[in-house]
């Protein structure tokens, strides 16, 4: 029996969110089709290409329509913790305008992009992430003001969703009583602010307690709210948490972090109570995927603009990885079959240098990953960057994706299941641009 199922808006969140109701003992499936949809799990998600996409109702409108029809407690359409989204790019309004429109959401629609663990906190409607050791908001956080695609020009979550045409949005407060969360009930959608695990929890209780049979609760948010919904669920997670960064004060820019309220991308932790602390390698892999985890050199394809990953990139390169920089067709499959062919742990990327057309990149990394994986150079595979991930994961033909570990806080690593003998059971680390420390690659080669 499916109790909850999500949307992800890309591929990277969509593990991500699978992972946080793993860790409370859970079973769940995410499928690339809703073709293969299934309710013999517990949690049930779709992956998809929405955030990517200046019409993302056409792309997730479908799969949340599917979803319902598997009368779940609740239905979460799973965004980024940074709200990537604008409105005429992955507008996450538009989806929630949809949900009115077709009948589908029935009240106000809990938006919660928090996700403290990640550093990512919302505070009076206020989105918050953390940056090395300070708290910024989010238009003064360089990656999310600057982004190419979907700039963060304003930090009050409402103004942008209302900006997106959600309709009305309102506020609930971090531990919100009964009675504030029903006097929400004339908005066409809500933000919750939350900053603490515990204020996740208490959310994940109140949204929950309001359900009744056969009511599907549409929500959205981040992988914070996959904790909340997890969490109240199975209030005992099977993994222990990581240490997370402390929550901001009410002022932007901040340095001093007391308890207050947080952003994009709880909506998936939530539901999912503590987020394993991460390790040199996944975390308890399968027999099927351990018996090739280390046969062989990582591939990393990255089409990030992050910095973060920058720094990755770097580290890995001091230490000996082969650095190949996207060129034009064949010869960047030929240098990277080559370089892997000699035993090299390899990276092959647009992250650094000038920027060039993301929809481009993917699909040159696609073609990079999927012939280095049918050449039988690559059984363990990274992907850095959301769009690309989707692109990627696409282009070695996946229909399904199991989550058995993860390397940082919203990096599980996967095993896909796929039609062709050469892409199945292929382990795959999903990240987005900013995930993980500087030796992330490193572990990923553990």
């Amino acid at each position: 029996m499916t109790l909850i199922a999500f949307v992800a808006d890309d591929f990277t969140g969509a593990t991500d969110a699978l992972w946080q109701f793993r860790r409370f003992g859970l079973s769940g499936s995410l499928v690339t089709d809703v073709a293969h949809l299934h309710d013999r799990d517990d949690v049930i998600g779709v992956a998809t290409t929405a955030r990517a996409s200046a019409d993302p109702v056409a792309v997730a409108l479908p799969a949340l329509r599917a979803v319902a029809a598997l009368r779940p407690l609740a239905a979460q359409y799973k965004i980024c913790s940074t709200f990537d989204s604008s409105p005429t790019h992955g507008s996450i309004g538009a989806v929630i305008a949809a949900l009115h429109r077709e009948g589908l959401a029935r009240r106000a629609v809990p938006v919660l992009a928090a996700q403290p663990e990640f550093g990512r906190y919302t505070v009076y409607g206020n989105h918050f992430v953390q940056a090395g050791d300070e708290v910024v908001r989010l238009d003064r956080h360089p990656p999310a003001r600057d982004h190419p695609v979907t700039p963060a020009t304003e930090a009050d979550l409402r103004v942008r969703l209302e900006e997106q045409g959600a309709g009305r949005t309102g506020l609930l407060p971090a531990e919100a009583s009964e009675e504030m969360y029903r006097a929400r009930s004339r908005d066409a959608a809500f933000i919750a602010d939350a900053s603490t695990e515990q204020h996740l929890r208490a959310l994940g209780r109140l949204l929950l307690a309001d359900t009744a049979p056969g009511d599907v609760l549409f929500c959205a948010g981040s992988g914070g709210l996959s904790y909340a919904l997890a969490s109240a669920l199975t209030p005992h997670p099977t993994q222990s948490p990581p240490h997370p960064p402390a929550p901001p004060e009410a002022g932007p820019g901040s340095k001093a972090r007391p308890e207050a309220e947080a952003g994009p991308g709880s909506v998936a932790m939530a539901g999912s109570e503590a987020l394993a602390r991460p390790t040199a390698g996944p975390v308890a892999p399968t027999a099927r995927a351990g018996a090739t985890a280390r046969a062989g050199a990582v591939l990393v394809v990255s089409g990030s603009r992050s910095p973060v990953t920058v720094r990755q990139i770097g580290v890995a390169e001091r230490v000996g990885w082969k650095v190949v920089d996207v060129s034009t067709g064949q010869d960047t499959i030929v240098q990277a079959e080559e370089s892997l062919r000699a035993g090299c742990h390899t990276i092959v990327q647009s992250t650094r240098g000038p920027a060039r057309d993301p929809a481009g990149i993917g699909e040159l990394l696609g073609r990079v990953a999927a012939a280095t994986v049918r050449a039988g150079l690559v059984r363990r595979l990274v992907v850095a960057g959301g769009d690309t991930s989707g692109q990627v994961v696409a282009a070695l033909g996946a229909r399904a994706l199991d989550v058995i570990g993860t390397l940082a806080v919203g990096g599980p690593v996967c095993v896909l299941a796929a039609d062709d003998p050469a892409c199945d059971g292929l382990e795959v680390a999903l990240k987005g641009g900013q995930v993980g420390d500087d030796d992330y690659f490193l572990r990923a080669a553990t």
